[in-house]
């Protein structure tokens, strides 16, 4: 899945193993698996660009740090209720529960993200999803167009 410019490192995900393929019109891309993992074990290794600004696809490793991997990692679909953990020090991704394969890989953004490249409204479906989605440390943008129509929704339905 990484090109030839990167290390070859044995725990990078492989072509086979995982594709990046178009979920649906609302989620977009997203990694799926091709292989079962149980709970800890390693899914894989990352790498990518080192950036110091925010990108669609980037990861946060630390405050103003970003890895910017648009073969593998900066596919992962959010979920509020991920099947994954990141450990952006030693850039390894985890399974936090059992993953089947056929499953995308999902993480909760703000695990990683103190501020998203762009907030958006959650429609993962978990029993404990928040709904409108950004990054840890990030206050609501109520200006944003997106999130009136998000509440306007919300207020409709109930």
């Amino acid at each position: 899945m990484y090109t030839n410019s990167y290390d070859q490192n044995p725990f990078y995900p492989k072509q086979g193993d995982f594709e990046i393929i178009q979920k649906d019109e609302k989620s977009g891309y997203g990694v799926i698996s091709y292989r079962s993992f149980d709970k800890g074990d390693l899914i894989a290794a990352i790498t990518g660009e080192i950036i110091h600004d925010i990108r669609q696809h980037s990861l946060q490793i630390e405050p103003g740090v970003h890895l910017y991997d648009i073969h593998f990692s900066g596919y992962f679909l959010h979920s509020c209720s991920p099947n994954v953990t990141l450990d952006m020090k030693n850039m390894r991704v985890y399974a936090n529960r059992k993953i089947k394969a056929g499953d995308y890989l999902l993480m909760d953004y703000a695990q990683t993200e103190d501020v998203l490249y762009r907030q958006f409204p959650c429609s993962c479906g978990s029993k404990n999803c928040r709904g409108w989605i950004t990054g840890k440390k990030q206050p609501i943008d109520e200006s944003d167009p997106l999130y009136q129509t998000f509440i306007q929704t919300k207020v409709a339905a109930v």
